[in-house]
């Protein structure tokens, strides 16, 4: 086969999209500005005269087009004192119309469905695009996106509701448990669950899937569990406890239970509770929800014609802002104390241990395992405190009786940021617990007023529900990120808003650097693997597992390199990856090994933090660096 070069040829495409580019590029002088000196000049005229035989090549043909366009836009108003011919000019049009000629037939070789030259430029607008734009880009952004949002149009519903054409014809009965953090919700509502003959549990979090999982089983009722990271399909079981993610909308239930429905709201993962309220395939639902998320879920339930009431749940026991001065040195038994940081909960372990008291240590990362250790040691009286971050504000109710707030910021993800009313109260919410402390309270170090405030002002109403994109979009005739991005561009109707879809198109970049012949789908299911691509190694692990699927080649288990608190967290979340990795992907998971595995490291973890709220782990860390 013939090597293609950046040589002229004299097609009628060429010839058009050649005289296109002069007239574009000489007719629209950009704006003079200073003269250049002596230097400049020559460094223009030597950058313009420029010319070598290169290969065609998409990288090399788009390399070569945003080369000549800088040049051009910079030489062009002080052509007059260029040391060089017309005829170079005219040799860099030639050179540009078939960069763009061949990088428009590529595309069309691939994608098919494109205008030819000739009909893409009957536009004039088009036309002087092409002075700052490729001809391929000006294709993409004109017809393209045009074309997509019709059949995005044609093919997706308006109302989100129709989309589950099998549920719609079911009539669901709805009931909503409006409540404040430990008013008794979630307790009404699995109690609900219990009686069914089959059931749903949907949870925020895998820790609460896990710790309802396990409270079913412990009350006679066999369920399995399934999040992204791991499963336990139990034999015979007709309840199962799964992350809303993972929600299963092929199964019919008696029973389901939707919890924490405030997330709706949530620009990245509310999308998940709208489409398991719209459809979930059960008889009765019931919704957990902070009182502020009544509004929507009520519009959303009405929007489907199904009927529903509400039960609206106090607290039983009292809760009291306390003003008296807080110490670590005055914790007391039954504290829980607040940071929103990994290492400030390791931190403030390691200064409780000073004054001879034991805390329990949670944060967003433990493995349930290791969780559920460090409370079994606060419920056993074996720990004086817990030392946590906002991971307590969700989970079954613990025997605490003071909150704490030893930090009243928190980084959201894009900026460190002060506590809002709805995380205060949820946080707040878990001191009290009936039949054990009949007064909750709540205290601080610093910003009284600012706890005090949110602890009483109203929550905002949430106004909109979040909306995810649909497998449809594979079915649009151009690439899916593309059709991602129309779809976010189509505004919505009534109550809905589109999801952030920025962390997809990100995975989708990372991936075609990897291997950037993956079809749409394959492509898609890569993107939406749940795993922390803020974790270097654990993103290292997904790149390595990506590579070796573009080569249909089997991927390895992950091997622990180190035995520190860090390095076996970062190992525990590539054993996830593993899993999700090979789920999502059509891989086989030794399910033995990794069980096995994760127990290992979760132990490992809790003697870590055990170490570390005895203050030993300190007490080596401060001898490693007097040597």
């Amino acid at each position: 086969m013939s090597k293609k070069y950046l040589e002229w040829n004299n097609s009628p495409e060429a010839i058009y999209l050649y005289s296109l580019l002069k007239t574009v590029f000489e007719r629209i002088l950009p704006r003079k500005r200073k003269t250049p000196s002596k230097k400049q000049l020559i460094k223009m005229s030597s950058d313009l005269s420029y010319s070598s035989k290169q290969r065609l090549t998409k990288n090399n043909a788009e390399m070569y087009l945003k080369r000549n366009r800088n040049i051009l836009n910079t030489a062009l108003p002080h052509r007059n004192k260029l040391t060089i011919s017309d005829n170079c000019f005219d040799e860099i049009y030639k050179k540009m119309a078939t960069c763009e000629l061949y990088l428009f037939n590529r595309y069309n070789k691939e994608n098919g469905h494109i205008p030819d030259m000739f009909t893409l430029f009957e536009d004039t607008g088009n036309v002087f695009q092409l002075k700052n734009n490729t001809v391929l880009s000006i294709y993409m952004e004109r017809y393209l996106k045009k074309m997509a949002k019709e059949q995005i149009l044609k093919l997706i519903p308006q109302n989100p509701k129709d989309e589950f054409c099998e549920t719609r014809k079911m009539k669901r009965y709805f009931v909503i448990h409006s409540g404040l953090t430990n008013t008794g919700k979630t307790y009404h509502a699995l109690n609900a669950l219990k009686e069914g003959k089959s059931g749903a549990y949907l949870s925020p979090l895998r820790l609460l899937a896990l710790e309802v999982q396990e409270r079913l089983m412990q009350e006679g009722v066999l369920c399995s569990m399934l999040t992204g990271e791991e499963e336990d399909i139990v034999e015979g079981a007709k309840h199962i406890s799964s992350t809303v993610e993972k929600a299963d909308f092929s199964q019919n239930y008696d029973v389901a239970v939707i919890d924490e429905c405030q997330l709706i709201q949530d620009e990245a993962r509310g999308c998940y509770w709208t489409k398991a309220i719209l459809g979930i395939k059960a008889q009765t639902i019931h919704l957990c929800c902070a009182p502020e998320a009544e509004q929507i879920l009520v519009k959303i339930i009405e929007d489907c014609e199904e009927e529903y009431d509400i039960i609206r749940h106090k607290r039983n026991t009292e809760l009291i802002f306390s003003e008296q001065p807080f110490s670590l040195k005055n914790t007391q038994k039954g504290d829980a104390l607040v940071v929103f940081s990994r290492k400030s909960v390791l931190r403030v372990a390691d200064e409780l241990s000073r004054y001879n008291k034991k805390a329990s240590i949670i944060y967003g990362a433990l493995p349930y395992q290791t969780r559920k250790k460090q409370l079994g040691l606060f419920l056993e009286g074996k720990t004086d405190v817990v030392v946590a971050t906002d991971a307590i504000g969700m989970g079954l109710n613990l025997p605490i009786q003071r909150i704490v707030f030893l930090e009243t910021e928190k980084f959201d993800g894009t900026v460190i940021r002060p506590l809002v009313p709805w995380e205060v109260k949820q946080i707040a919410g878990r001191a009290g617990r009936r039949g054990i402390y009949e007064k909750g309270y709540v205290s601080t170090v610093s910003d009284t007023n600012l706890v005090k405030h949110n602890l009483t002002v109203p929550n905002a109403t949430v106004e909109y529900a979040y909306l995810g994109y649909s497998d449809i979009l594979l079915d649009i005739e151009c690439d899916i990120t593309q059709a991602l991005r129309v779809w976010k561009s189509i505004p919505t109707g009534g109550f809905y808003v589109k999801q952030d879809i920025s962390r997809t198109l990100n995975l989708c970049d990372q991936i075609r650097k990897i291997y950037k012949d993956f079809g749409k789908r394959e492509l898609l299911k890569l993107a939406s693997i749940p795993f922390d691509e803020e974790n270097r190694q654990v993103m290292e692990l997904f790149k390595e597992y990506t590579l070796l699927f573009s080569y249909s080649q089997p991927i390895f288990k992950p091997v622990i390199i180190s035995y520190t608190l860090d390095a076996l967290e970062d190992y525990y979340k590539c054993l996830d990856l593993y899993y999700s990795f090979s789920r999502s992907m059509g891989y086989t998971p030794d399910l033995e090994w990794l069980k096995e595995t994760k127990h290992i490291i979760a132990e490992k973890i809790n003697k870590e933090l055990l170490l570390n709220s005895s203050g030993q782990h300190a007490k080596k860390q401060r001898k490693k660096s007097n040597y």
